[in-house]
């Protein structure tokens, strides 16, 4: 029978300490991501994220208000809660993958 890839020469024991360690590590990824920022600058439009993609707070420059033109307004936002919600998405992966390199490939769990 042929091993999984990064069994180890620990065997089982060792396989299993590792996805108890990555298990913790995810669990506290929450809190972690909760507490980081992602500032967006749009110019006149700027945001703030936290980690989990949360809008957290959302300024709009009043000299750019125009009745006339709301939708240049409305597009800026979007750009920005965008744009903010891929760089939380972007930064929750890049953790991820942090913990999951150490954790071997089992065949039927993936």
């Amino acid at each position: 029978m042929k091993l999984p890839k990064n069994f180890g020469p620990q065997g089982f024991g060792g396989m299993m300490q590792q996805m108890q360690s990555a298990m913790a590590r995810a669990r506290s990824l929450e809190d972690e991501l909760a507490s980081e920022r992602i500032a967006i600058d749009k110019g006149p439009v700027k945001a703030l994220f936290n980690g989990t993609g949360e809008l957290m707070k959302l300024a709009i420059d009043p000299s750019i208000v125009d009745p006339e033109d709301v939708e240049a307004l409305e597009d800026l936002i979007v750009s920005a809660v965008r744009d903010g919600f891929n760089s939380a998405t972007e930064l929750r992966n890049s953790k991820v993958q942090d913990i999951m390199p150490n954790i071997p490939d089992i065949p039927g769990l993936g």
